[in-house]
């Protein structure tokens, strides 16, 4: 099963994450990296790891919000989502992708 927590690739810049005592077993485990995948100075791709597999997104288009989604199970399946704006604002994602890897 896969478990998605969508963010926008930004969010994590300015939330704060409340710490938790390592040594409690129920805690989840996070980890989040930043990359400039096109070397234009911004941070447009999210890679999340997490207690449930690993979430990837990304702004293709530069605007400040995840525009394709990727969840990897821990168990090998994938889904993949493109995100998309209507004129209203209200965005809606599109699967385009899955399998198991």
């Amino acid at each position: 099963m896969i478990a998605v927590d969508g963010f926008a690739a930004g969010d994590f810049l300015t939330e704060e994450v409340e710490p938790h005592e390592v040594d409690d077993p129920g805690a989840p485990t996070v980890s989040t990296d930043l990359f400039d995948l096109d070397g234009d100075g911004h941070y447009e791709t999210t890679v999340r790891h997490t207690d449930a597999g690993m979430t990837v997104a990304t702004d293709v288009d530069g605007d400040g919000v995840t525009d394709k989604f990727t969840a990897f199970g821990r168990d090998g399946q994938y889904r993949t989502w493109e995100i998309f704006r209507e004129a209203n604002g209200i965005g809606r994602g599109e699967m385009t992708d899955s399998g198991e890897l």
